[in-house]
């Protein structure tokens, strides 16, 4: 007998779910701690409602832990965690599980004040002094053939170091520009092209090895009908919309 490919798709999804109360009666209830970047842009808010949708349905609830990446891997390492939102590099953290479902994506960009600079790819930013925040596993993979590099405990801090000089450049996501425009840096630009983009996965401490099954099928349902992009798309909108209003209020209460 043959299964269409939806039909074979609803029996993995309901096959998965029924994992459910065997782990209900395992434990009284289910609750994951999950680190989350400290950074308000689109991927962070983009990750928590697409797994907070996705854990919903399997009736676990979660409890996102903002933390800078450098903090998020010691409370990893201390078993402090049971998952991190995204990441966008698979390694670089041990005993973990990769989701095999992109929920978000990054775009690494340059950011400087001069834009006389001639760019293309992380090695071509060799000649200069990179600044980048302390504990982003994935810049510094792809840093480490800079030499001169500069690290900031946080996004405020980078870019307020390339405001002052201490920096030739900073490498961070694209959507890091909105906190630019909010602190009235309006030196700094974003120099095109961008230099990588990067999708994002969800990964699971070791321990929670029997939840894979049935997350990973939500999940895919979730790519399949649509769910995942609508709410990367609406983030977007969010996001866009509010960096608009936040440099709206600068000029006008500098312009008063």
């Amino acid at each position: 007998m043959h299964l269409s490919k939806h039909r074979m798709s609803s029996l993995l999804l309901a096959a998965s779910i029924a994992v459910l109360p065997v782990l209900a009666q395992s434990r009284e209830e289910i609750r994951l701690d999950i680190s989350s970047s400290d950074s308000n842009r689109p991927s962070t808010a983009a990750a928590q409602k697409v797994l907070s949708k996705a854990y919903g349905q399997l009736g676990i609830k979660v409890n996102f832990i903002a933390t800078p990446a450098a903090r998020a891997l010691s409370m990893w390492n201390a078993g402090k965690l049971d998952a991190v939102a995204a990441k966008i590099i698979d390694t670089g953290l041990p005993d973990s599980i990769k989701i095999n479902v992109p929920i978000v994506f990054e775009e690494a960009v340059v950011f400087a004040t001069r834009t006389n600079l001639s760019l293309d790819g992380f090695d071509s930013l060799k000649p200069y002094v990179v600044g980048y925040v302390n504990g982003i596993t994935y810049l510094e993979e792809r840093l480490r053939n800079v030499p001169q590099k500069e690290t900031a405990p946080s996004l405020e801090s980078l870019f307020r170091k390339l405001e002052a000089g201490r920096t030739d450049v900073a490498v961070d996501s694209r959507f890091s520009f909105c906190l630019v425009r909010k602190l009235g840096l309006n030196n700094i630009r974003i120099l095109e092209p961008s230099l990588e983009k990067r999708l994002g996965y969800h990964f699971l401490h070791s321990k929670h090895q029997q939840l894979v099954p049935a997350l990973e099928a939500v999940l895919k349902n979730m790519e399949k009908d649509g769910s995942i992009k609508k709410i990367q798309e609406e983030v977007m909108q969010e996001y866009m919309e509010q960096c608009t209003e936040l440099s709206d209020a600068r000029n006008k209460k500098a312009a008063g």
